[in-house]
């Protein structure tokens, strides 16, 4: 038998039920406008039928149900990536702000941050911070001398001091020679691998050199581990009375010389860190209340062991996070500095790393550069008191009111994109259950 000739179908009143156009006709079935009358008219006979129209109607379900699941989830990747983007431009905006407070009230004319105490470690505090912030010490400055100028010629005998200065210098690509600095570390070292007459500077010490390349031995490393408490902290003076200040900077130093995040040292020193974590923030000791310095250290050793690949790290570096966005000032002469009843210079200084994540275990210029916000007018340098080492038999600084940062909405606007998700995982069962 012959085949019968092709026709054009003219209208769209067919009894194609939901179908409109000749366009959705064509792509549900392909070649209806070149195929032969009589088999045309077999299609739409079926499709008239009440089982051809069941399954129409579940053709067109099946194909909404695909349609609205991935606009689902299209828009809770949308909503996750802004949450992700808004939440680092806030952290960045901090660092800027504590940056800005720092030049445009503490630097003094001749570059250095601060006045009295010890300037060149907050300097070099500074250093790193803008390094973090892809900007070279050069870049801040009050008057003729920028930073830079002021660390190429700062001197100092104190281990601590010389580690972050090595920092700074590692760091900073105009601000000053590096071998001076290592040359008196490294005469600095004991026999039984100790840099400083503390933990505290033993382990800047190692940062510096590890910063610039230096090799620190092995004994140096056992030296640390051999003053970990039972706790699983360390203390300012080596004794049983451990901070988390001190923690969190052997934890550094002990990874900056390749010791594995995994190993028992770090892992019992997370476990202290853990047990310091209350009220959304670091406290300097177990049961005290959260601040600015015990933050930010224990946000870098977080970032610098990866710890925020696990959730509940990344829960707490988060809370951390926001903790001390909370106690940035947000008007006001200090606008821009972190609050501290001691000294807000000394609670400022390591911050922006802090915010831009910037462990003290990476050096360079970031790739990425932010920009420096500029000094007003009519604010001027003023001297700013320093605090006296803070050992653990000291009172914790007791935590401020939260002003000028608004709440993290991060965890709730995310929790609302993975519950629209689940919602869209739970229709398709329902959907099934109504039908019987």
């Amino acid at each position: 038998m012959g085949r019968s000739p092709t026709v054009t179908i003219q209208s769209q009143e067919t009894c194609l039920s939901g179908i409109t156009t000749l366009f959705e006709a064509e792509r549900e079935m392909p070649g209806i406008f070149i195929a032969p009358a009589v088999e045309v008219w077999e299609r739409f006979a079926f499709l008239a039928t009440p089982i051809g129209l069941q399954l129409r109607i579940l053709a067109l379900e099946v194909h909404m149900k695909r349609l609205t699941t991935a606009n689902v989830i299209a828009i809770a990747l949308l909503l996750l990536a802004s949450i992700t983007a808004g939440a680092q431009s806030r952290l960045t905006s901090n660092a800027q702000r504590a940056l800005q407070w720092l030049q445009c009230t503490q630097q003094q004319p001749n570059g250095q941050i601060g006045s009295g105490g010890n300037p060149i470690a907050r300097s070099s505090e500074v250093a790193f911070g803008l390094a973090a912030a892809g900007q070279d010490a050069s870049a801040m400055k009050t008057g003729t001398a920028s930073l830079a100028d002021y660390l190429k010629t700062a001197v100092s005998t104190d281990v601590g001091t010389n580690g972050e200065l090595l920092l700074a210098r590692a760091s900073q690509p105009h601000a000053g020679p590096t071998a001076v600095v290592i040359a008196q570390l490294q005469a600095a070292k004991g026999t039984n691998g100790e840099y400083g007459a503390d933990i505290f500077s033993d382990a800047l010490a190692i940062l510096g050199l590890r910063a610039a390349k230096q090799a620190v031995g092995p004994d140096a490393v056992t030296f640390l581990k051999d003053h970990q408490q039972a706790d699983g902290g360390w203390s300012f003076a080596g004794d049983q009375y451990t901070d988390s200040n001190t923690t969190a900077l052997v934890i550094q130093a002990l990874l900056s010389d390749g010791v594995p995040s995994d190993d028992e040292a770090i892992t019992h020193g997370f476990a202290y860190l853990q047990s310091v974590f209350g009220q959304g923030g670091f406290a300097d000791t177990p049961g005290a209340a959260p601040d600015g310095n015990s933050d930010e250290l224990a946000i870098q050793a977080i970032v610098a062991a990866n710890q925020q690949a696990d959730q509940s790290w990344r829960s707490k570096l988060d809370q951390a996070l926001t903790h001390l966005a909370g106690l940035q000032l947000g008007s006001g002469a200090d606008a821009g500095a972190i609050s501290n009843p001691y000294s807000k210079l000394f609670a400022t200084t390591l911050a922006p790393a802090a915010f831009l994540l910037r462990p003290l275990t990476i050096s360079g210029l970031a790739e990425t550069a932010v920009p420096l916000l500029t000094c007003s007018t009519t604010t001027t340098a003023t001297p700013a008191p320093q605090p006296t080492p803070v050992t653990s038999s000291a009172a914790t600084p007791p935590r401020l009111a939260q002003t000028g940062a608004s709440p993290d909405i991060q965890p709730s606007v995310a929790g609302l994109a993975v519950v629209l998700l689940g919602a869209v995982i739970l229709m398709r069962p329902r959907r099934r259950a109504r039908r019987r």
